[in-house]
């Protein structure tokens, strides 16, 4: 069962490009959301001092995506201070401590591994981390513990704006109450893709067409040949999950020519997108 939750937001400044405090209903885990430009006037609070772990946000102008930064401090606003000088390829922080500060060394530091492994799977941002953060030993308790933070914090980071820990395929509710896989033919098989609350996720293991017809958009036609350079497609499948803005961006894609995603993903029922869209249940 899915249980609804609800997040209480306090903008510091009264505005919403100030700093935000952002607190879950039965939760002992709070975050700051801190522009770059007021790391210095945040010193002033004195809870920003204890340990914790944080993430500096940016953009990877090179790979052209967002990029993150994973680190933890046992004193969240000397440390975030010291980016300032170290680092301008960030323009916010988001910082997570603990209300009743139960957070010792070992812990923020298994937190920093977990989130770095997991932006590492999603693969959504390019990561400024320049070593994989060691991963200390906790107990089987602290450990089910740190989890439950890591999935509590993994809510409060996308509701701030950013996905670097969620799975393009990843399983979302919708009204329907599921959320089917479907497939198009492509190359010498088939594409699988779905629906997501980002848009339309051509799924890893999927066919790649290798010819493509001369009337395929010159946009679709280079983001497969940069896909094939990258190795994201290799022998002909699809090495990754990859996000479309439309169903019909992501069946091009695949299948190497254009086509009416709506009316050519199928389920295994052969229901298309559009019909499971539109009808009523």
């Amino acid at each position: 069962m899915v249980f609804g939750k609800r997040i209480q937001l306090f903008l510091v400044d009264g505005t919403p490009n100030g700093r935000w405090i952002c607190e879950l209903s039965n939760w002992t885990g709070i975050a700051y959301k801190l522009p770059r430009n007021m790391i210095k006037e945040s010193e002033k609070r004195s809870e920003l001092a204890s340990p914790g772990v944080y993430f500096l946000f940016g953009y990877d102008d090179a790979k052209d995506r967002p990029l993150i930064y994973i680190g933890e401090a046992e004193d969240i606003i000397k440390r975030l201070k010291q980016h300032l000088e170290k680092k301008d390829n960030w323009n916010e922080a988001i910082a997570f401590i603990s209300k009743d500060s139960n957070l010792n060394k070992a812990h923020i530091k298994y937190l920093e591994n977990r989130f770095y492994t997991l932006a590492k799977e999603c693969d959504r941002y390019s990561i400024d981390n320049s070593n994989t953060p060691t991963k200390s030993s906790v107990s089987e308790a602290e450990q089910a513990e740190l989890e439950e933070f890591i999935y509590n914090a993994k809510i409060l980071i996308n509701a701030l704006g950013h996905k670097a820990f969620e799975s393009y395929s990843e399983e979302q509710p919708n009204n329907q109450g599921e959320n089917p896989v479907f497939s198009v033919s492509a190359g010498s098989g088939k594409a699988y893709g779905m629906r997501t609350a980002d848009g339309f996720v051509l799924l890893k293991g999927s066919s790649i067409h290798e010819v493509s017809a001369d009337s395929l958009n010159n946009g679709i036609k280079k983001k497969v040949e940069q896909s094939r350079t990258s190795g994201e497609i290799k022998d002909g499948i699809l090495q990754n999950d990859k996000l479309f803005s439309s169903s019909s961006a992501a069946a091009a894609f695949a299948a190497g020519y254009s086509i009416s995603g709506p009316q050519q993903w199928k389920t295994d029922q052969g229901k298309t997108l559009k019909s499971f869209e539109t009808e009523s249940t």
